[in-house]
């Protein structure tokens, strides 16, 4: 089977999963239930890239306990204030990995560094992933779905972009494939999803003027978002995170730019337009 195909059969299963917890439940609990999973897989995917985790060591203890508070940070903020949650959750995780790590510092490598890389993780995972499901639960299921559309379509059309156009790198450092022309491509897709999904579509009280600065501001973040998995993936001396998706690598690969795409949403949503 080649890679479009593979890419295109995982798409058929995920793309319907999607579309009937954002439409289908009236419910938050299907989002939940699903930006939970992408957590719980995308930490446990930075933690064995990052760590390294082998069959020799496969670390169950902190990546048990960090894959706990991951679930945690995404579910809670739904069940109770985010503002009330995430400090004393963020803290339980910071205490509980440090615990964990001292009781292992005698055979690790680098404990310190070990540590350092597990609490990161938890910011960079599952507190940006936090604010999906808030979406949906504060009954803003379309800007949900806006916000989605922002990630996906300045993916896309950058790399069709790229492949079309690309002449000038833009980062050959941390990911040699990508150019400007590319990333041009992206925010002009960011501004489809913004506008077309958006102020046209599903989300007429947006104005124009704010759907464009949001795709290009959505796209600008999800392209460092990007970037920075780019980055993590060099240090590491990987190829993808993970082999989760067929096509698509690991769970990290393909929320890479999401994860910075949604803050944009909510905040604009919870600071903007409810002013």
């Amino acid at each position: 089977m080649g890679d479009f195909t593979k890419r295109l059969a995982t798409a058929s299963v995920l793309v319907p999963a999607v579309l009937v917890a954002i439409f289908a439940d009236p419910s938050p609990w299907s989002v939940v239930a699903l930006a939970a999973a992408v957590a719980l897989f995308g930490y446990d995917e930075y933690l064995r890239m990052a760590l390294p985790v082998t069959p020799e060591h496969p670390a169950w203890a902190v990546r048990t306990t960090g894959g706990a508070v991951a679930v945690a940070i995404v579910v809670l903020p739904s069940v109770f204030s985010p503002a009330l949650v995430i400090p004393p959750l963020l803290t339980l995780g910071v205490v509980a990995l440090g615990l964990v790590v001292l009781t292992q510092a005698k055979t690790a490598a680098r404990p310190g560094q070990e540590f350092g890389v597990c609490v990161a993780g938890l910011a960079y995972v599952p507190l940006l992933l936090s604010v999906l499901p808030l979406l949906k639960g504060s009954g803003q299921g379309n800007w949900l779905t806006v916000a989605l559309c922002m990630a996906f379509f300045s993916d896309t059309a950058a790399y069709l972009a790229g492949r079309a156009f690309g002449r000038h790198k833009l980062y050959p450092a941390v990911s040699p494939g990508k150019t400007w022309e590319g990333a041009a491509g992206g925010i002009a897709g960011s501004c489809v999803a913004t506008v077309g999904v958006g102020s046209l579509w599903l989300l007429p009280e947006l104005p124009l003027s704010h759907a464009l600065l949001l795709g290009i501001l959505g796209s600008i973040c999800g392209q460092i978002g990007d970037l920075v998995e780019s980055m993590l993936k060099r240090s590491f001396g990987v190829k993808d995170s993970g082999k989760l998706l067929p096509g698509h690598g690991g769970m990290l690969d393909r929320v890479d730019g999401l994860l910075f795409v949604a803050p944009v949403a909510y905040y604009y949503v919870t600071l903007v337009a409810s002013s």
